[in-house]
């Protein structure tokens, strides 16, 4: 029996996938068949697939010189920019596994992660750079390739560039120079990949019940299927114009703007960060036809007072994620791009975003994230006697997907947790309707979304410990109408500390210490935390205490 969402099914979009090929190996078909065609646009640098498919073959060379095997992980650490687009599929088709970094991450949370995924190359902005080498020698790192903004900005950039992303190239020690090991390589095809459904490409990561990060195992296959899905479903055309704002080293930006646009032979144009009227003048100049946007995105493209002004009729699509788009702000964004088909999405790290659930374009269901997209499969399961539930009875999402991880990085127990009989147990509570459309009623891992990002209470929490004055911490997330979710942190002192430290002191650290998503808005001191009789620490009273304050 067919599932009960192929009687709404986009006519345009299969029922099943084939992936023959890695994902990096359609860019260089694009490259053969239209090689003059533009594929990134860069604040006026313009990229052919002829250029970009060299740069990447020659990069990709570059890292095997370097010591790079097949399996060997390569981090990556930069701000939307064509080298992140370069670095990505290089180390694709060297063999290598992409392990992307957060550019707002500090020094303990990049050790973690260049640490856990064993990275031996990391492939960085040099202004970011600081941060990692306060903690490189604590890390298995053999070698550094540092590149500048300024290496791929043109003279005079057409869009304003933003000021506090650094554009000047600096030079550190025992670094290597991008440019210089991409003229030096040779300009001919490589791709390292045998095995599709056994050899990673990426490790993604993500965090779980405990919060601490873990890395999600992709496979060539299932990216393939991720960029694919994508592709077909958006009905993604080498005509399209993407915006390439939401940040590349997040699954949803990584594949939506930057892989399936280029496996379709589409044009990127790229923006390090987004700013409401470079993004307008973005649009308007390039008459971009995709965008996908966190909802502060859209209220702070929405805010500015002369957005009437700008021309958004080349919009076709406008699809969101993060967090719910209230009815009203849809309603002002419909006004503004009249042409675009408003949808939204539900996905995880571990299903590399195409293996949630998706809105059919022009079947748009309030209140509804979508229908379960291409070749996957959603189940509402009753938690407690593991029954698979009928139409609108509320129970745990669990998912089925050719783009799902094969398991976390070195984590056993918690794969055995997640994966269960070929089926991904999020966590997540929903309903699933008649016709298959999927409703997101909450999230059981206590997970904060902060303008579209993951946080996880514990990995907050562990940060916190790293203050001197801090003897027990406990995050939850509290409503924010801009960001959606925000963290406050509930902090008990050291008694030596009571005080003398103040709440304002703890976000000043938090500012130094955290990346900007995730560190908290709010403190309160408490003389003790609400815990089990097994001293497991209760959140849930925490957030319950907040929920009757805002009443």
């Amino acid at each position: 029996m067919e599932p009960r969402w192929y009687k709404i099914w986009p006519m345009w979009v299969p029922k099943t996938l084939e992936v023959d090929k890695p994902p990096s190996e359609h860019l260089r078909e694009w490259a053969r068949y239209t090689p003059d065609r533009t594929a990134l646009s860069f604040y006026g640098r313009d990229i052919t697939y002829s250029e970009l498919n060299s740069m990447i073959d020659r990069l990709a060379w570059g890292l095997v010189e370097l010591g790079l095997a097949k399996g060997d992980r390569v981090a990556i650490q930069m701000e939307n920019c064509p080298q992140f687009v370069i670095s990505y599929f290089a180390t694709l088709r060297a063999g290598g596994v992409v392990v992307a970094v957060s550019p707002m991450f500090k020094a303990a949370e990049i050790e973690y992660e260049l640490s856990d995924a064993g990275a031996e190359i990391l492939i960085a902005a040099d202004s970011l750079y600081p941060e990692t080498e306060k903690v490189r020698s604590r890390t298995k790192l053999k070698a550094v390739v540092l590149t500048s903004m300024a290496d791929f900005l043109p003279a005079e950039p057409i869009l304003p560039f933003p000021e506090v992303t650094g554009k000047e190239k600096v030079a550190f020690i025992d670094t290597i120079g991008f440019m210089g090991l991409l003229e030096k390589s040779p300009d001919k095809p490589i791709c390292n990949v045998d095995d599709l459904k056994t050899e990673l490409a990426v490790l993604q990561y993500t965090g779980g019940t405990t919060g601490t990060p873990k890395g999600a195992m992709i496979s060539h296959h299932a990216l393939g299927c991720a960029l694919l899905g994508t592709m077909y479903w958006w009905h993604d055309r080498e005509d399209d114009v993407f915006l390439g704002i939401a940040p590349f080293f997040h699954a949803m930006g990584q594949v939506t703007l930057m892989g399936a646009p280029l496996v379709s032979g589409g044009q990127v144009v790229i923006l390090s960060r987004f700013v409401p009227r470079v993004a307008a003048s973005a649009i308007e100049r390039y008459k971009v036809t995709f965008w996908v946007a966190a909802t502060p995105m859209i209220i702070g493209l929405l805010g500015l007072p002369d957005v009437s002004h700008y021309d958004f009729t080349s919009l076709r699509c406008i699809t969101t994620g993060g967090a719910a788009i209230p009815v009203e702000l849809q309603k002002k964004l419909g006004e503004a791009a009249p042409r675009a088909v408003i949808t939204e999405g539900y996905g995880l790290s571990e299903t590399i975003v195409q293996g949630g659930a998706v809105t059919p374009l022009h079947q748009h269901r309030p209140g509804y994230v979508g229908i379960p997209g291409l070749a996957s499969d959603i189940k509402i399961m009753d938690r407690q006697t593991g029954r698979e539930l009928g139409p609108n009875e509320e129970g745990e999402i669990i998912i089925k997907s050719p783009s799902m991880m094969l398991g976390y990085w070195n984590k056993p127990e918690e794969t055995q947790e997640m994966l269960r009989h070929g089926w991904l147990y999020t966590g997540d509570v929903g309903l699933m309707d008649e016709d298959g459309y999927v409703k997101l009623l909450g999230r059981t891992r206590e997970l904060i979304k902060c303008s579209g990002y993951s946080v996880f209470p514990a990995d907050v929490e562990d940060l916190l410990f790293k203050h001197p004055a801090v003897r027990e911490a406990a995050v939850i997330g509290v409503a924010d109408p801009y960001r959606g979710e925000s963290v406050k942190a509930f902090v008990v002192l050291k008694d030596e500390h009571r005080g003398s430290v103040t709440e304002d002191d703890i976000l000043d650290w938090s500012k130094e210490n955290m990346a900007a998503y995730k560190r908290p808005r709010f403190i309160e001191f408490r003389q003790e935390l609400p815990k089990s009789a097994a001293g497991k620490l209760l959140r849930r009273i925490l957030a319950e205490e907040e929920r009757q304050r805002s009443k």
